[in-house]
């Protein structure tokens, strides 16, 4: 699916690309992070990308919020793309940088993997404490 969203993406650089797979829609990276702020949807990273999901039902709420937004959008649905692209495309608002998202989900993975390796660390409960003060 992320090789049919990188072919879509060269020509709508520029816009949200929703792919319906299944029951659900996908988008990946940028388009991802834009719907989580939107929505706040979750990114699930999936081998070098990021990638959020929702259910078919949803798609009208969806873009609704994106032309509220001032965002352009394509849905490919079975290969059928329907576009928007009506007034101001507010899109480059909304960028974010992947190299440092890739960077820090690693750094956040690492940190993790280490603390389950610790699980039993007498020292372990302080260390927990100390990053939920400073979460909160």
């Amino acid at each position: 699916m992320l090789e049919k969203f990188y072919k879509y993406k060269v020509d709508y650089s520029e816009y949200v690309v929703l792919i319906k797979v299944g029951n659900f829609y996908e988008c990946f990276n940028n388009d991802a992070f834009i719907l989580n702020d939107i929505f706040d949807y979750k990114p699930k990273r999936i081998k070098n990308a990021f990638k959020v999901g929702f259910p078919v039902s949803g798609i009208d709420d969806v873009t609704k919020r994106l032309e509220e937004n001032c965002l352009f959008y394509i849905i490919i649905d079975d290969d059928i793309i329907r576009k928007y692209d009506n007034g101001k495309n507010k899109y480059k608002d909304f960028n974010y940088n992947l190299d440092i998202i890739n960077y820090n989900y690693l750094r956040v993975e690492k940190i993790c993997n280490n603390l389950y390796d610790n699980i039993l660390n007498k020292d372990i409960s302080s260390i927990l404490n100390k990053i939920e003060d400073i979460m909160d």
